[in-house]
Parts: structure tokens; C-alpha cells; sequence
């Protein structure tokens, strides 16, 4: 079996080896992505409550006896969108907005679509909440346990 044959190596020559090495360690850290380059986790339960605030509030009769719970959710629903305003980091567009245009007419969803969002949106809060701490995890928790009541007592 073949042996290696010794490298002669001076302090000089380790010393800007490992210069390199670390010059390369520092490069690579700066080039990963830091904390703030990821999305708020938050930022999706805010838009989730705001669109449910304004579809829910257009419940009518075609909802039955369901219109009173829908209405009542909505405006649970309002809450959670200010309350999750005030936390969330909202990215910031440096290009200017054109005029808006009109939207139509917020249409409430019948009752078993608004069931699903409200589960699903209970499991992006208890998901929110687990990845974040301090008042942030707590409204997130908050919006987590009344998506679920809404869906198992509300809605039953």
C-alpha cells in the first residue's frame, strides 16, 4: 500500500492557509439569509382575518340561521385583524401604486367553506405560535383557539 509522502509546511504558509480558510468561513456566512429575509409568519393570519372580517359581514339570508353566527364571527374576526396589524411586519413595495381598482362586493362563503378556512386557519395560528415568542405567539395562540371554537361550537 502506498504511503503519502510528508508535506513540509512553515508557520508562514499555515498562516495564510488558515487566513484563507477562515476568509472563505466569514464570506459564506454573509451570504446567508438573515432573520428579516424570511415572510412574517404572522402576515398570513392577518390577511386570512382581514378577508374573513369582510366576507363574513356580507352573510344574508341565503345562509339561513347561520347569518347571526357568521355576522358574529366576523366581527371576532375584525379583531383579530387589528390586533394582528399592530405586530406584523408588512413588506414594503418601493414602487408606487397605481390607482386601485374597485373590487366587487364582498361575497360570504356558505357555512362548510367558512368551516374549512377557520380550521385551516387555526392550524396556521397554532403553527405561527409555535415558531414565535412573547405577545406575538400569544395573539397567535388567541386566533388559534377561536378559529377552532368557532368551527366545533359556532358553527357545529
Amino acid at each position: 500500500m502506498p504511503h503519502s509522502a510528508p508535506v513540509a509546511l512553515s508557520r508562514r504558509q499555515f498562516a495564510v492557509a488558515a487566513a484563507g480558510v477562515a476568509g472563505l468561513a466569514v464570506a459564506g456566512g454573509c451570504a446567508l439569509p438573515t432573520v428579516t429575509d424570511r415572510p412574517d409568519p404572522l402576515l398570513g393570519l392577518l390577511e386570512a382575518a382581514e378577508r374573513d372580517a369582510r366576507e363574513l359581514a356580507a352573510a344574508d339570508a341565503s345562509h339561513g340561521d347561520r347569518v347571526g353566527a357568521l355576522r358574529r364571527l366576523a366581527d371576532t374576526r375584525r379583531v383579530h385583524a387589528e390586533r394582528l396589524a399592530g405586530l406584523v411586519d408588512r413588506p414594503q413595495d418601493d414602487e408606487q401604486q397605481p390607482t386601485p381598482v374597485p373590487t366587487p362586493a364582498p361575497v360570504c362563503p356558505p357555512a362548510e367553506e367558512v368551516r374549512s378556512r377557520l380550521r385551516a386557519d387555526a392550524a396556521d395560528a397554532a403553527g405561527a405560535a409555535a415558531a414565535t415568542e412573547g405577545a406575538r405567539a400569544e395573539i397567535a395562540g388567541a386566533v388559534s383557539a377561536a378559529c377552532t371554537a368557532a368551527v366545533e361550537v359556532e358553527l357545529a
